[in-house]
């Protein structure tokens, strides 16, 4: 009895196994898994334009072929102001034939003229975009301007075509020199007075063999300014290979900062350049130079800064300023103290309301030739709000500057402008890190 209830409890485990099985199948097959989703595949690179001026690139075709003798050419040393040329041999070698889109140079240094050779050996221009057949010979004209090139000249002749290169890139370079050696290559004068006379030379020699003639540019000179030029050793023409220029300011400079460029010429021509003179006449441009030349020319009595300003300032406020005063009068001194008065800003304007509110000191140095002025703003009343301005009129005793004019300004604002008051300062803490309560 025991048995058989043992082998139908098997029997029905097993059955119930097969059930849930069969059950579990269906299922799957009414509801199939759900597949992972496949990687999205990543964009493929756009392809970048060649460089270029922006022009269609044509159709290559892998059978054209552009061959050149040489891609670069080098001119060697040359002067700063000639035009190099050079041909540049080409020949269509491909299977098909050759179309040139264009030859362009990369700067306006550069003119470009393609030619193509007939069967009779003469050249003709090309016309751009003509097919060229197996065989064919070009010839590119490139010239190099060296005009305002210092040291390295270099430029490049781009020509499109079809072969598979697209580009074929033609270069032009040359070492460039001055035709002069000027020494020194500026002239600085330094500081002078009016009355001073201030000499100095410099040389110009030729960098190319030979003697040549020297000329300046004929125009007007500053005031005091005389220029000579002498040739070294020269021969019956004239011409020297080194030529002495020697600069004269003074007396009579003109008072401030000079800068003159003094623009030298020699006599001999620039091959390819030439120049109008604005009435329909050309000649022939020749090699040139310029040379700086400065100086500091001061006053008899001269004074700096040259302008006073108190900038904003606050009412009570007090603020010096400094001027120093200086005679290059060989024959003037200033006496142990100067007069000063203050007075309006200009004669239509005569009075300064504010000078009560101003003093000044004078210190003259041992030598007599200097002074240094401190004038002081000693504060402005509350009732005073805008700007101020005038002259302090400085009698120097010289006999042809006797009175100098001094500018100076400022703005008055309540409440604003100058230094701040100083802050508060905190109460001292007690020895011991706290406050004891009583």
């Amino acid at each position: 009895m025991t048995k058989s209830r043992t082998t139908t409890s098997l029997l029905a485990t097993f059955a119930l196994s097969a059930l849930l099985g069969a059950s579990a199948s269906a299922l799957s097959a009414q509801n199939p898994p759900v597949p992972a989703p496949a990687p999205t595949p990543l964009p493929s690179p756009v392809p970048r334009p060649q460089e270029g001026g922006g022009d269609q690139k044509p159709v290559t075709n892998q059978a054209a072929r552009l061959e050149v003798d040489a891609l670069d050419h080098d001119f060697g040393n040359a002067i700063e102001g000639e035009k190099l040329s050079h041909i540049f041999k080409m020949r269509s070698t491909g299977t098909e034939p050759l179309v040139i889109q264009s030859a362009k140079p990369t700067c306006g240094c550069t003119v470009a003229k393609l030619e193509i050779r007939k069967e009779d050996g003469t050249l003709e221009v090309y016309k751009f975009g003509d097919p060229l057949p197996k065989g064919a010979q070009l010839e590119l004209l490139a010239e190099l301007n060296t005009q305002g090139k210092h040291q390295q000249a270099s430029s490049k002749v781009n020509v499109t075509c079809n072969d598979p290169r697209q580009v074929v890139t033609l270069g032009l370079n040359a070492r460039v020199d001055t035709y002069f050696q000027i020494t020194p290559p500026q002239l600085d004068l330094g500081t002078m007075s009016t009355a001073d006379t201030v000499e100095k030379t410099f040389t110009v020699a030729g960098k190319k063999p030979g003697n040549f003639l020297l000329s300046m540019e004929q125009r007007p000179l500053p005031d005091g300014m005389k220029v000579a030029m002498t040739p070294k050793e020269p021969d019956a023409n004239g011409k020297a290979s080194v030529w002495e220029v020697k600069v004269t300011l003074g007396p009579g400079a003109k008072e401030g900062n000079t800068g003159y460029p003094i623009q030298l010429k020699s006599d001999e021509a620039i091959a390819g350049h030439s120049a109008d003179d604005g009435h329909g006449h050309t000649s022939a441009m020749t090699y040139g130079a310029t040379v700086m030349v400065t100086a500091k020319v001061n006053g008899l009595i001269s004074f700096e800064p040259q302008y006073l300003s108190y900038g904003l300032v606050r009412p009570g406020q007090v603020l010096p300023r400094t001027l120093k005063i200086t005679a290059f009068d060989p024959n003037f001194s200033f006496a142990d103290t100067l007069d000063i008065r203050l007075v309006g800003p200009s004669d239509t304007k005569p009075e300064f309301p504010q000078a009560a509110y101003f003093s000044h000191a004078v210190k003259v140095s041992d030598d007599k030739k200097s002074a240094t002025i401190e004038l002081t703003l000693n504060g402005l009343p509350d009732t005073v709000d805008g700007s101020f301005q005038g002259r302090m009129m400085i009698k120097t005793g010289h006999p042809q500057k006797p009175e100098i004019p001094v500018l100076f300004s400022g703005v008055c604002r309540p409440g604003v402008g100058g230094n701040p008051p100083p802050a508060p300062q905190p109460l001292p803490q007690p020895v011991g890190g706290g406050v004891k309560g009583g």
